[in-house]
């Protein structure tokens, strides 16, 4: 009689224990949330500000603007033929010795052209009603102003207006997101986690540039962040992905219909490095609170056997697919950009809210 009503209480307990993890796991998906699919934006900083220019140039049917700080033109790691694309991306995407070692920016708009024609990327023609965000800090040695020119060249080359396009390098900023926070590192350091306190409230910069007559922000609560599972978006064993990925989502954006605004962390700067500074504290969120904008922050995490990505960088090389010799790192079908694709569709479906699950 004792041996049957132990192994009842054990049964019990493993019931229990899978309904509590089953619970888990359905909390932690990403909801539905019928955001606006045709009115998405994208921004980020160093590999994010990449990661940004590969979302919004493959994906442009969906996207109306980007903010990009730091970053190089759409497929700037195929720069120069004789170079390797990780040469090219340490190189010429980020610290050239002169212009024209750089972004080889002429060659960069003839793919994209011809990544447009094969469809493996949305037509470019849906750029050119959109708005660009571009910002390079003057004491940024990592990424520097002459690579951040070439994005600047790029776009227009592609046909976005000069008028649709704000470009800002005039502050003495090192390779960080800037804010207006004092608890913030000095404005032209480059140390972790690259976030600098230049008197600028870049995320209101950015989405205030984007979007037209937002209104002014509010202090936002940190409760609103919503820790979701990744991995259901993730089909391959080399992203670099991390499990988690995080949201803010307002009351007001619970019951569907508003916009979305990814963000795009650089390296070094993940949930599993720096914890929840970069989805926390660089004002993005305020600003969602009181413009019915939905943000999804998307996460990867440093890795030291394959995918070999030590910093926890954003693939703008084409370290996610390490068995190519022509690895996919800027197509809609790239592993990264799939993935967060696939979150964006989810979140653009119909209606099944936080509250619900």
């Amino acid at each position: 009689m004792k041996k049957v009503s132990l192994v009842v209480f054990v049964l019990q307990v493993f019931t229990l224990l899978f309904v509590s993890n089953s619970a888990i796991a359905e909390a932690n998906k990403l909801p539905s949330l019928n955001v606006k699919l045709k009115d998405v934006t994208v921004s980020g900083l160093s590999s994010g500000a990449f990661m940004t220019t590969q979302m919004y140039v493959a994906n442009s049917d969906i996207m109306s603007g980007a903010g990009i700080v730091a970053g190089g033109p759409y497929l700037c790691a195929r720069s120069w033929d004789f170079e390797s694309n990780i040469s090219n991306a340490t190189g010429a995407c980020m610290n050239p010795l002169t212009p024209s070692t750089g972004p080889n920016t002429d060659h960069l708009v003839d793919l994209t052209k011809e990544l447009s024609s094969n469809k493996e990327i949305d037509s470019i023609e849906n750029l050119k009603d959109d708005k660009i965000y571009l910002f390079s800090g003057q004491a940024d040695e990592t990424v520097t102003t002459m690579v951040m020119d070439q994005t600047y060249n790029y776009y227009a080359s592609l046909g976005i207006s000069r008028d649709s396009i704000r470009y800002n390098k005039k502050v003495d900023a090192g390779h960080a997101f800037i804010t207006d926070d004092s608890d913030d590192s000095k404005c032209d350091l480059t140390k972790s986690p690259f976030i600098n306190d230049c008197d600028i409230y870049q995320a209101s910069e950015i989405l205030n540039f984007l979007y037209s007559g937002l209104n002014k922000p509010t202090k936002a609560q940190k409760q609103k962040i919503f820790e979701f599972d990744q991995t259901e978006f993730i089909d391959s064993d080399y992203t670099s992905m991390s499990e988690s990925g995080f949201l803010y989502v307002p009351e007001s954006c619970e019951q569907g219909g508003c916009r979305l605004h990814v963000v795009y962390h650089g390296c070094l700067q993940g949930y599993k490095v720096i914890g929840d500074l970069y989805y926390n504290t660089l004002g993005y969120n305020e600003i969602a609170d009181t413009n019915n904008l939905v943000l999804l922050y998307p996460q990867v995490q440093p890795s030291n056997k394959a995918p070999f990505n030590p910093q926890g960088c954003w693939d703008f090389w084409g370290y996610s697919e390490p068995k190519s010799s022509n690895p996919d790192f800027y197509s809609k079908n790239a592993p990264q950009l799939k993935a967060v694709r696939a979150m964006i569709d989810r979140l653009a479906g119909p209606l099944n809210t936080l509250a619900k699950q």
